[in-house]
């Protein structure tokens, strides 16, 4: 027998339950919206920005790629730049531009040919400079697989892409904690966050830039030092065309998920989040859901940063699992394929 008194009790409690789910969900998005605005607002004001009017900028790696659009930017913000490299010819040609720029704005520009993986030649041409904003941007990249590799080549990607930041960073951190403050960013690299197949000895060093970068922070953000670190994805530079011609055919295949961007397009992201005080900078979408991926205890230096890890972090590891697995599968794949070739020989 139908109790309508029950029914009716369950049809007022499931309106009632259906007017507190939608009352919850409307009242988590208006937090959320101003949980967004309230550290999007306090970031801006907690966090230092960085007038470069004047400033000097220091870009290694300076004559070609990211790091030459790294200093026409700089100098177009009216920066003094100064650009490092090895070759001479490349510097010249890459002077012609940032001159031009920096003379336009009253300021100064210079190079040094210099290698900066020696550390008595980086002690010689960089001891006597002041500089507020260092960007270590020299680096190169050899792929392979991991057997093929030469210890050689883990050797020289190490010494030009750990040491190469590490010998400037040294001889200039001593004048910015005497003045009070500076910028430091490390130019890594989307491996430094998803390490794919062919990149065992890249991966290796653009990482421990990663460990350097978060360590130092610690020790110099008292002195109003904020440090960045980059994570270009793949980008169209003559280092990348150099790459290219190493790189295995699985891994330009896993690459070819990615998009390649421009060099300017990463050289403006550098200089718009470092003066904003993030510690990871990343390009494009890809790029940013990488960086959702490793907030781990990495420095707060700037709030709206922090707050887009807590965020979003759980939906960009779900999204991580799809391109995981397909990259699993491509592998996998490849290797089928090679076997079943050598059976045929």
């Amino acid at each position: 027998m139908i109790n309508f008194a029950q029914v009716e009790i369950y049809g007022r409690l499931e309106k009632v339950l259906e007017m507190k789910v939608i009352d919850f969900i409307l009242q988590y998005t208006y937090a959320m919206i101003g949980g967004i605005l309230f550290f999007v607002s306090l970031s801006k004001f907690l966090t230092a920005s960085i007038d470069l009017d004047g400033k000097h900028v220091l870009v290694t790696g300076g004559s070609s790629g990211i790091g030459l659009k790294a200093a026409e930017l700089y100098a177009n913000s009216g920066a003094n730049v100064t650009i490092v490299a090895r070759n001479q010819g490349k510097l010249d040609k890459a002077m012609e531009s940032v001159q031009k720029i920096c003379e336009s704005k009253g300021r100064v520009a210079k190079s040094i040919s210099l290698d900066t993986s020696i550390e008595k030649d980086v002690d010689e041409k960089l001891g006597e400079l002041k500089v507020d904003v260092l960007i270590n941007c020299a680096g190169i990249s050899i792929a392979g697989n991991f057997e093929n590799l030469k210890p050689s080549d883990f050797e020289n990607m190490l010494k030009t892409n750990v040491l190469g930041s590490v010998y400037p960073t040294r001889v200039l951190l001593p004048g910015m904690k005497s003045r009070g403050g500076g910028r430091i960013v490390f130019v890594a690299s989307q491996v430094a966050q998803v390490a794919i197949h062919g990149y065992t000895a890249y991966a290796a060093s653009k990482w421990a830039l990663r460990g350097l970068a978060e360590a130092l922070q610690m020790e110099v953000k008292p002195y109003g030092i904020l440090v960045s670190v980059c994570y270009p994805p793949d980008t169209d530079t003559p280092g990348y065309e150099k790459e290219m011609e190493s790189k295995p055919d699985i891994t330009k295949v896993l690459s070819d998920s990615g998009e390649v961007f421009s060099a300017e397009s990463v050289a403006h992201d550098i200089i718009k989040y470092s003066g904003q005080g993030y510690f990871g900078i990343s390009t494009g979408f890809d790029g940013w859901l990488l960086k959702q991926l490793h907030p781990g205890m990495s420095p707060i230096n700037n709030l709206w940063e922090v707050w887009q890890g807590i965020i979003f972090a759980p939906l960009a590891r779900f999204i991580s699992l799809f391109y995981v697995a397909s990259w699993d599968a491509a592998c996998a794949q490849r290797l089928k394929k090679e076997l079943a070739e050598k059976k045929k020989q």
